[in-house]
């Protein structure tokens, strides 16, 4: 899977605006960016009385709305899907995976915090912290970014979690979970799986090749 940072804080400190000057900062640098924002409550599909929301309410497992430029999918699902789950299936093609949230994943951590609203950063801070984003100097042991720095805070996610983790070119989920593979069974898979298609009519040029395989009752 590709590196995952979270960017927690208190309310209104100013997360989604950090992310809105971070991502087209990495961007322009090559790099591909996904995020991932939690919901706790029931999900609405697009506006009441758009053409894909009469969809799903008409009872559609799956509505996908599709365009030259992008794509989205709403399906129905049975469970709250987990960070890894949904990063392993869904971003495999990119650098970076930012979320926003997640405070008690053991994930890295950069904490937003403005003392314009909030005197004190969070409390409670371990090991899984790797930096600070601020409006004013913290004084912390971590590393301390200005929180209208995008540049350097770019910097900082370049060195520590893209360059030192390319990415991984075959990737496996199992029950929709991510499984790690190491170079042989990765190799392996690859070549295999890549051989035998590019065996089949119209498969010749295939750049990205996905399998999905359900087990039904009656198989062994």
């Amino acid at each position: 899977m590709p590196p995952i940072v979270t960017l927690i804080g208190k309310p209104d400190s100013g997360k989604t605006t950090l992310l809105e000057k971070l991502i087209p900062e990495l961007a322009k640098r090559g790099f591909r960016i996904g995020t991932i924002k939690h919901h706790v409550h029931e999900f609405e599909m697009d506006k009441p009385g758009k053409d894909t929301w009469r969809h799903k309410q008409a009872g559609a497992h799956t509505v996908a709305l599709s365009s030259p430029t992008g794509l989205g999918v709403i399906r129905d699902v049975d469970h709250d899907s987990s960070l890894e789950e949904l990063v392993g299936r869904y971003y495999h093609d990119v650098d970076l995976v930012i979320a926003e949230g997640y405070k008690r994943l053991a994930l890295p951590k950069i904490e937003v915090h403005r003392r314009a609203l909030h005197p004190d950063p969070l409390a409670g801070r371990d090991a899984s912290w790797v930096a600070m984003v601020s409006d004013v100097e913290l004084g912390s042991e971590l590393p301390c970014f200005d929180i209208n720095d995008a540049a350097k805070l770019a910097d900082f996610l370049v060195e520590r979690f893209i360059k030192p983790f390319p990415k991984q070119k075959t990737t496996l989920l199992v029950n929709n979970q991510p499984i790690a593979l190491n170079s042989f069974v990765e190799s392996f898979i690859r070549q295999a799986v890549t051989g035998m298609t590019k065996s089949l009519k119209g498969c010749e040029q295939a750049e990205e090749i996905v399998i999905t395989i359900r087990k039904g009752a009656q198989d062994d």
